[in-house]
């Protein structure tokens, strides 16, 4: 744990540019305004921001597998980075008086998703998720789990708050529902795109994409994000045994 702050000294830039810093500061902004031109204004402003609200978002931007950011020795896992994006949201929980376990009904489509990531990855981790699988049940797994994250996140973040902290936080969230997009780009841009080139142009086109989808997702109405995410959880089954059975 003492090698952590050590490693974040020598890669400063992820923690004043990119990806935390500067970038997410200014993304996190930019994307708050498109939400909420697509109808995702917050239901419940933020409790007054501190340090403890701002800090848990910020780290999981900053310690995001994303180019052209450079190479950090640690990582993260899914679960540790949901836990960490989620905070200010418990925190304003806890500020209305109210118990966490209010929030646990808007999770059950997330939950999905990382099921099916987690089976077409092998793992938690979420450079794994930048890894396009060879196999096509696995690519078929980890693009529906992508698109059922980026769908839950209407219903997060309507229920989340607002402020600096619900910004980085919904940042966060659409940016890890992006990696596995980028991962897609990057296995189709390796062909025509030098390793170069392609970890400056893919990543913004990723995070371009998913923003747009997320978007999309804000006017499908509740009913019909509940069919769909029911159907999207019935895929995630068949395609999840259809994987096992291959492997075997």
């Amino acid at each position: 744990m003492g090698e952590l702050p050590g490693a974040l000294g020598l890669a400063w830039p992820r923690v004043i540019l990119y990806p935390g810093g500067l970038f997410a500061l200014v993304a996190s902004y930019l994307l708050m305004r498109w939400l909420a031109a697509c109808g995702g204004e917050p239901a419940w402003p933020a409790p007054p921001a501190t340090p403890l609200d701002l800090v848990p978002p910020l780290a999981v931007l900053t310690l995001l597998p994303l180019a052209p950011a450079r190479p950090f020795p640690f990582g993260l896992d899914l679960p540790v980075a949901l836990v960490l994006l989620e905070w200010p949201r418990f925190r304003a929980l806890a500020a209305r008086d109210r118990a966490p376990a209010e929030a646990l009904r808007d999770y059950a489509l997330p939950l999905v998703a990382v099921l099916a990531i987690v089976v077409a990855t092998g793992g938690l981790e979420l450079a794994g998720l930048l890894r396009w699988p060879e196999a096509a049940p696995q690519r078929a797994l980890l693009a529906v789990g992508a698109a059922l994250w980026l769908l839950s996140l209407p219903r997060l973040l309507r229920a989340g708050p607002g402020g600096p902290a619900g910004a980085l936080r919904a940042l966060g969230l659409l940016l890890v529902g992006a990696l596995p997009l980028l991962g897609a780009l990057a296995a189709g841009a390796g062909q025509w795109l030098p390793a170069e080139s392609a970890g400056w142009l893919v990543p913004p086109l990723a995070i371009l994409g998913a923003a747009l989808a997320s978007g999309a997702a804000f006017r499908i109405p509740e009913r019909r994000v509940g069919w769909i995410g029911a159907v999207g959880g019935a895929a995630v089954l068949a395609l999840a045994t259809y994987a096992a059975s291959t492997v075997r």
